[in-house]
């Protein structure tokens, strides 16, 4: 019986890929951004706030920005990576039990520091955790990467969000809770998606095996940690590999400059960093030494 299930799952996924638009034919994917800013750039401002987002795109343009999203209690979703607000703000609690109106009332750069805690820069500033919808509104030109925290609802939710503020062409979504990914994917198909847990072991699986040459992609971008990378030993040649199925391959969250260059160099297609101009600095450089 396990075997028939697992046939018929990967029947319907090959089915689903099949008539999907391919990757390189999505809108999303209309321009080539290297550089992605991880919550906005949490190192260098307060993560996932809508000030976060504008200064980094004041720096840099071309920038895809990474934020998180949740369900508060009545149904809002909001930008928050942790299930509580506790690290980032002067509350308490998770984001699930708190409605919008409470979760609006925190202060989002209370605890904000870049020198260790010795000042808040940014403390007491109005700044608070804002909703998709405010981002997506504020922002019109920006690509956003949205990881989904939660359970399939989240992705009823976001797609709602995304389409009444008509940015299906500039929204790349992500979760690492297949059932999100998979109900996001039933209700827009045609909007462009990261891995999960489910799909990105099969992709490996796949690239490791005989037949690769019959695969077909199941969703567009490979989202991995350099740990990941350094655990299954990936090489250039399979990147490269992933790359002509029209399988874009990106590496988070990555801080150190060297591992910038190399990562650079390998020829990803994305690279998501806590320090956005770090990662432009070394970009530049590497373009330069290029020519």
């Amino acid at each position: 019986m396990r075997f028939y299930a697992t046939l018929c799952a990967a029947v319907l996924a090959f089915a689903a890929a099949a008539s999907a638009q391919s990757p390189a034919h999505k809108p999303f994917f209309s321009k080539q951004i290297l550089l992605g800013a991880h919550r906005g750039g949490a190192s260098q401002w307060p993560e996932n706030t809508l000030y976060c987002f504008q200064e980094v795109l004041k720096a840099h343009p071309d920038v895809l920005l990474e934020t998180d999203a949740r369900l508060t209690s009545d149904g809002a979703v909001v930008l928050m990576h942790d299930k509580t607000v506790d690290r980032t703000t002067n509350g308490t609690g998770e984001v699930s039990t708190m409605s919008l109106a409470q979760v609006k009332a925190l202060d989002a750069g209370h605890k904000f520091s870049t020198d260790n805690g010795a000042t808040f820069p940014h403390r007491g500033k109005g700044l608070t955790i804002p909703t998709l919808k405010e981002v997506l509104d504020a922002l019109p030109g920006s690509h956003v990467l949205v990881e989904l925290k939660g359970e399939p609802a989240l992705a009823d939710a976001a797609i709602a969000v995304i389409r009444d503020a008509k940015a299906e062409d500039r929204v790349l979504l992500a979760s690492f809770v297949p059932p999100t990914m998979d109900r996001a994917r039933e209700l827009a198909p045609s909007m462009a998606y990261c891995y999960d847990m489910k799909t990105g072991t099969s992709l490996l699986m796949a690239l490791r095996g005989p037949k690769w040459a019959d695969y077909l992609p199941q969703a567009d971008v490979l989202s991995i940690d350099q740990g990941m990378i350094a655990r299954y030993n990936m090489t250039s040649e399979e990147i490269k590999r992933m790359q002509e199925k029209g399988i874009r391959f990106q590496v988070h969250t990555i801080n150190d400059p060297h591992r910038m260059r190399e990562f650079v160099m390998q020829g990803v297609d994305s690279i998501l960093t806590d320090n956005p101009s770090e990662l432009a600095a070394v970009i530049a450089e590497s373009r330069t030494a290029t020519k």
